[in-house]
């Protein structure tokens, strides 16, 4: 069979926390595998998993196509890299507490998660709240060169799919 095959890759560590999904997984097990038009299906496949990956692998098309990562889902979203940003401009720092030996501060922005979101950067995990803060920055900015913004931008990733599927 020739076109794009959509494997999904579901993380083995037996991590149990979403926290715990953000960077560091490193033990896989493939689950399934989509051919061509079946890509959503791969997607909603995922999405029923803690911590899972969707490979798009081109087969036996242009060679100038390459294996890519077209989905991922951490259970709860993964680090929301808006937060991370703002956290790392402010906080310089780590306040460890006596008692846990942890940094209050870096465990309040790991707490502030989101869905995989599509963003003109690419696909990163947002908040609602950054995710809201970005459109509404997207909009203005759009509006004020006069043309309508993208509509797909700051959304979920799994909502545009399921549109483009016809879900």
């Amino acid at each position: 069979m020739s076109g794009w095959r959509y494997e999904v890759w579901v993380c083995d560590t037996g991590y149990r926390k979403p926290a715990d999904h953000d960077g560091s997984c490193g033990a896989w097990k493939r689950a399934g595998i989509h051919w061509n038009a079946k890509w959503f299906n791969a997607f909603e496949e995922a999405a029923l998993h803690g911590h899972a990956l969707v490979e798009a692998i081109p087969v036996g098309i242009d060679p100038g196509w390459k294996p890519h990562t077209a989905f991922e889902h951490v259970h709860g979203g993964g680090l929301c890299k808006g937060c991370w940003d703002k956290h790392m401009n402010t906080h310089t720092e780590h306040v460890l507490e006596d008692v846990t030996g942890w940094c209050r501060p870096c465990l309040d922005v790991e707490k502030r998660r989101g869905p995989l979101t599509r963003t003109p950067d690419g696909r990163v995990f947002m908040c609602e709240d950054c995710r809201a803060a970005f459109r509404r920055h997207h909009e203005g900015c759009a509006r004020g060169e006069g043309r309508d913004p993208d509509p797909r931008l700051y959304r979920p990733v799994l909502d545009v799919a399921r549109e483009d599927a016809g879900a």
